[in-house]
């Protein structure tokens, strides 16, 4: 079967009826501008998350295998990587992959048309991409997540175990922990970041991230910038959209929940169209080694000028590294 290439014109035309409805800091709403531009839904790289077999998980052994799988969309194109784990003479490693690539069409459902000739087919459902690919009588489905979304989505997660009403007196500082916020100070810049031990391309907008730190105290601000944003983000953040493609917006919204704050931009006619400004709280662990407060994520001091941040995302089956360097 010949695949159909991505057509833009078709895109504009099953999406001339998507509402935007938000608000901004004042509770406006947000009017969507009528003109021809739409954002590209699968656009960048996808990480798989969870994968069943016949409706079964896989499990953990099968699973350390594919969390390395992705699938990369361009404009035109796309490349579907899998990981997987050998059998027989090669069922010590991750000796088996699969490759798939070609042009796709995406409908107005979200259903994705990667190679339906050979058992291989997608669909876009609530900011998650559903591959699933059918031999004989075997069909295995994989959920993937847009790398965008990883990140902002361990910053708002909350893994505290504290009851509503409790209240925790602050442990007393130590000298060494006064003496790491003083040699932190400043601002630090994104410079590398992988997940699940691959390294990601960073974007010029992804290398406009930095942390700071400022009046010695302990809160960190984290900026995020994105070339691009998904439905993911949106819907996170409580824009309301429908079909698969979202027309030009925008928005700014603001949160806060105790020492938490985020404030997100998000501006389809910008250069980098996703910004999150966030503080944090963060608390020593030990030697040069801290944690944000209530968040899977870690941080150290490696020498004067470099930091090197990492997470887990127990939502997305993700681990990650981010090393900033000093500005």
């Amino acid at each position: 079967m010949k695949l159909l290439s991505f057509n833009l014109k078709t895109f504009i035309l099953l999406l001339s009826s998507l509402l935007i409805v938000s608000c901004n800091d004042d509770d406006t709403p947000i009017t969507m501008e009528e003109n021809n531009t739409v954002f590209n839904e699968l656009l960048g790289t996808w990480l798989i998350q969870e994968s069943t077999i016949n409706g079964t998980p896989v499990n953990s052994e099968s699973f350390n295998c594919l969390k390395t799988s992705n699938i990369n969309f361009t404009a035109n194109k796309y490349e579907l990587n899998y990981n997987k784990k050998g059998t027989g003479a090669f069922a010590a490693g991750c000796a088996v992959t699969q490759q798939y690539s070609g042009t796709y069409e995406v409908d107005k459902e979200g259903k994705v048309d990667l190679n339906s000739n050979e058992g291989l087919t997608a669909i876009l459902k609530e900011g998650k991409l559903i591959v699933t690919t059918v031999d004989g009588t075997t069909k295995q489905e994989d959920v993937f997540i847009n790398e965008k979304d990883i990140v902002s989505n361990v910053l708002d997660t909350d893994n505290s175990t504290t009851t509503g009403g409790e209240v925790t007196t602050p442990p007393v500082e130590t000298q060494e922990f006064k003496d790491l916020k003083n040699k932190l100070q400043g601002k630090w810049g994104l410079n590398s970041f992988e997940i699940n031990g691959e390294q990601l391309m960073l974007s010029s907008c992804r290398l406009e991230s930095i942390l700071e730190f400022k009046n010695n105290n302990n809160e960190i601000f984290i900026l995020q910038k994105k070339a691009t944003f998904t439905q993911g983000d949106l819907r996170k953040y409580g824009i309301g959209i429908g079909g698969v493609g979202i027309q030009t917006v925008q928005v700014t919204k603001s949160f806060a929940n105790g020492d938490n704050k985020d404030k997100v931009i998000v501006d389809s006619n910008a250069s980098c169209k996703f910004v999150k400004e966030s503080t944090r709280i963060f608390e020593h662990v030990n030697g040069n080694v801290l944690k944000i407060k209530t968040r899977n994520i870690e941080f150290k001091l490696v020498d004067d000028t470099t930091i090197e941040l990492t997470f887990k995302n127990l939502d997305t089956n993700t681990e990650g590294k981010q090393i900033y360097k000093k500005l």
